[in-house]
């Protein structure tokens, strides 16, 4: 059996690129959700689940975002303290 590496060997210009991707992702995403609550407002049925499932998924990528951008920050000492 399988199990997931623990060890990511990451740059931080991969952890940009990857955040670029979800900012597009994100972006492109906005809109279908935006689209699929247009169409369920006219036609109801299919499109208000896939606005909902989109919904999650731009919750997730949000989420993802938040935890990338605070795994880069470095924190150090003030200049001159020891």
């Amino acid at each position: 059996m399988t199990r997931p590496n623990p060890n990511f060997d990451l740059t931080v210009d991969d952890v940009d690129l990857i955040e670029t991707a979800l900012c597009q992702s994100r972006e492109i995403l906005s809109q279908r959700r935006l689209s699929y609550e247009h169409c369920a407002h006219v036609e109801g049925g299919p499109s208000r689940e896939k606005a909902r499932l989109t919904g999650e998924a731009l919750t997730r990528i949000q989420d993802l975002l938040g935890r990338l951008s605070t795994q880069k920050i470095v924190r150090s000492p003030a200049a001159g303290v020891l």
